[in-house]
């Protein structure tokens, strides 16, 4: 498992230059050419990108006391909560108590996830009511293939996004995004991807290729790296070219937040996931 910018509407600068002025003379002189050096032009800054984390990050930080203390280190303005920190069979208080407890230290709860999903409309309405009362954009999902006729209903009826989680190469179902394309194909657009760019790695599929190949249907990302022996590690440090997959989301219209997913040092990954938080700072500013 900066302000908010749209990236649609992201224009690459460049330099400006200016053509050169003839000024022709009077009484029959010839015309005279005159250099005019190219205008400076102030670098157009890249549109801020949303940042959030996956909370299984800090998953060794319970209960949520613990958790907002370490979290709040992060500094970020986004949080993907599982149920290892809120079960989604809280009460109305708890849930509310949560999200008053995050929003002090500047926490807005995006999404929460990974649920699983089947065709137990029921069931699943109640996830739908769980993310309506957290205030969620997204349920990170791991569904059954029988569960989109259910799945399709509830995104209308909660405005509530179905993002589809991959998970490596073991996962016999939507491990590719090609197998999620197809499946989401012709439905409502609120069904797609939760991309997690480690695990697609893992799958054989680089990562900027899922990202072109998924386009409008990437919902949420999961931010993750691993090199070719399965290490996982600070993304760009593996398998991920984190410029060209930044540079992609940002052409297929996504504007976040992205989750960072940091597995590894369990008992410490605070450092780390600034290390990528700065970098994902300094490609915006390139």
């Amino acid at each position: 498992m900066g302000s908010r910018i749209d990236r649609r509407g992201f224009i690459l600068g460049g330099g400006v230059s200016l053509a050169t002025a003839a000024l022709v003379g009077c009484g029959g002189n010839q015309p005279v050419t005159e250099s005019v050096e190219p205008a400076a032009s102030p670098k157009a800054a890249r549109p801020d990108l949303s940042i959030g984390f996956q909370s299984y990050s800090l998953r060794n930080f319970k209960p949520l006391d613990k958790f907002i203390l370490e979290a709040e280190k992060l500094g970020l303005e986004y949080v993907e909560l599982y149920s290892g920190l809120l079960e989604t069979s809280a009460s109305t208080e708890e849930i509310k108590d949560a999200k008053q407890r995050l929003a002090a230290i500047g926490l807005t709860v995006n999404a929460f996830g990974v649920e699983n999903f089947t065709a137990d409309h029921e069931q699943n309405e109640a996830l739908f009511r769980f993310g309506k009362e957290l205030g969620v954009t997204n349920l990170s999902a791991y569904p059954t293939k029988d569960a989109f006729a259910s799945l399709e209903q509830l995104v209308v009826q909660y405005d509530i996004r179905i993002a589809i989680h991959n998970h490596g190469p073991e996962d016999e179902i939507w491990a590719r995004p090609d197998w999620i394309l197809e499946a989401v194909e012709g439905l409502d657009p609120r069904i797609g991807a939760c991309l997690d760019t480690g695990w697609v790695l893992m799958a054989g599929v680089d990562a900027v290729e899922a990202i072109e190949m998924l386009g409008a249907r990437v919902l949420g990302v999961h931010l993750k790296d691993f090199t070719k022996e399965g290490e996982e590690v600070i993304p760009g440090d593996g398998l991920l070219d984190l410029d060209r997959t930044l540079s992609a989301l940002q052409e297929v219209g996504f504007n976040g937040p992205l989750s960072l997913e940091y597995e590894e040092s369990p008992e410490n990954p605070v450092p780390d996931m600034l290390e990528t938080v700065k970098r994902i700072r300094s490609w915006i500013e390139s």
